[in-house]
């Protein structure tokens, strides 16, 4: 196609650049840029907008779009907003915010669609602080936010879960916008659900009349999110009744709600529904339903699943292994390990933390430490206190209380209260009442005021018999005014 517009102009080019652009190939974008710059053909605005879409999307490199930025200065379109607009945005493709941000700030006359640009890439990039900033200096420069904006610091609230302000930006769009188009409304649903107010959430819902699949998926991703599974199971039948089809992202909410209630019966039927409407091509779906099936109680369901699976990614191998390793087959973990390794993939810190819970669950403390120093020696990867906390459970698990105490000692890093009570449960267990008072003495360096610890400690003395000392602990409480606190909780399905 290039042969036949050699002699062509720059509107004809244009015209080629722009189809090749249409059909998703950007590679022949910047191919053609490079043979027009060659011929020395007239290169405009639009020339360069295709070109740095092209960017974008080829996802070339930083350097090569510091190169088109470049050539865009020295052609001379720097105080065009429509170009610096797009250089922005081609920065932010990359998570280059230093330089997204520069070509903000040498932009002379910067118009909405500018600001939204600097905004949304903040907000989406899981930069929230900044996307708010960036609004509220919008405001300070007199330009007037609009639907987009909205939804983006909408999105920024909802990372920071800042509801107050989440509450303002509610108010402004009440007061400035005329009438809430459907993706606006979703995005404070969004919000309200994620900051936890699911009653704002679940009035706003109530006020949109024509709701789309997104507006109740956000209202049972709220309910899932904040622990209130039953509403959103309730929702998910609601919008079944008025004939809405789910999508997926719904239906990995129903996913991960069956998973969180541990209910078999309804993860079965969450699984037929998905199978029936032709989800199981997604890759991230199929992972989903082995996590769900293993927390449901049905590993074999879960083995099945994965077996049939054509492409597996690592986020299978670790769902597998996970599930494996907490139903304690962790001989049957170690062997998917060991072929997940064959098969060329790479065990990150998730793969090998499952690995090291697979064998303090199967209390195969050998393998346990041969994967820890594999971790490390050969892979490279610095544990994470979850780690160090999973070998110590190993341990103390297989009797070795004092290899524990003495592997808490040797961390690189300082060990958490999570990984001293562990310890100081087996030492109660086992008898060891002089490793248990060294590492109640250091819990209590580190929370003095915790409960828990307390109870932990009253607890011990209980079991060496020692009820003066248990007396003056509760004592202790009872002057300090420690309580207890979050107490637990569990439950069962029945029939």
């Amino acid at each position: 196609m290039m042969t036949c517009i050699m002699k062509g102009n720059a509107f004809k080019w244009n015209s080629v650049l722009r189809g090749f652009l249409e059909s998703n190939a950007p590679r022949k974008v910047l191919l053609g840029y490079a043979c027009m710059r060659r011929r020395g053909l007239n290169i405009d605005s639009h020339t360069l907008g295709f070109v740095i879409k092209a960017c974008g999307l080829f996802m070339i490199s930083v350097t090569g779009c510091e190169q088109v930025h470049s050539q865009v200065l020295k052609l001379g379109f720097e105080s065009e907003v429509v170009i610096q607009t797009a250089v922005l945005k081609m920065y932010g493709t990359f998570g280059d915010f230093v330089s997204a941000q520069k070509v903000f700030d040498e932009t002379p006359q910067r118009d909405v669609v500018l600001w939204n640009a600097l905004v949304s890439l903040y907000a989406q990039r899981n930069h929230p602080y900044e996307a708010i900033l960036g609004a509220h200096a919008m405001i300070a420069e007199d330009v007037r936010p609009n639907e987009v904006t909205v939804v983006s610091v909408a999105s920024a609230c909802c990372q920071l879960k800042a509801l107050q302000q989440g509450k303002l930006l509610h108010a402004y769009a009440i007061k400035n916008l005329l009438g809430f188009d459907m993706i606006l409304s979703n995005a404070l649903i969004d919000m309200y659900a994620k900051c936890g107010c699911l009653s704002s959430a679940r009035r706003l819902f109530g006020m949109i009349r024509s709701r789309n699949v997104i507006t109740w998926t956000s209202m049972i991703s709220g309910y899932c999110y904040n622990g209130f599974l039953h509403e959103a199971v309730a929702m998910f039948k609601e919008m079944q009744a008025v004939h809405v089809r789910a999508d997926e992202v719904t239906m990995l909410g129903m996913v991960s709600t069956c998973a969180k209630m541990g209910d078999s019966e309804l993860g079965n039927w969450v699984d037929q529904y998905i199978e029936k409407n032709g989800y199981m091509d997604s890759v991230c779906m199929v992972n989903a339903l082995i996590d769900m099936h293993s927390k449901c109680g049905n590993i074999e369901k879960a083995c099945q699943i994965f077996e049939e699976m054509k492409v597996r990614t690592l986020v299978s191998w670790t769902s597998m292994i996970q599930g494996l390793a907490l139903h304690g087959h962790g001989v049957e973990a170690l062997v998917r390990f060991s072929q997940m390794q064959r098969e060329g993939f790479k065990p990150d810190k998730v793969v090998f933390l499952n690995v090291l819970n697979a064998c303090s669950h199967a209390g195969l403390a050998m393998e346990g430490m041969q994967c820890f120093k594999s971790m490390i020696e050969e892979h490279g990867v610095d544990p994470w206190m979850e780690h160090y906390g999973s070998m110590v459970d190993l341990l103390c698990k297989v009797g070795l209380v004092k290899d524990a105490f003495d592997f808490i000692m040797s961390m690189p890093i300082k060990p958490d209260p999570v990984i001293w009570r562990a310890l100081i449960r087996a030492c109660q267990d086992q008898g060891e009442a002089d490793l248990a008072s060294q590492a109640l003495s250091r819990l209590f360096e580190l929370e003095p005021e915790h409960s828990g610890n307390y109870i932990l400690k009253s607890n011990f003395l209980a079991t060496i018999e020692e009820w003066d000392s248990v007396k003056e602990v509760r004592d202790d409480m009872a002057i300090t005014r420690i309580a207890k606190r979050d107490p637990g909780f569990s439950s069962i399905e029945v029939s």
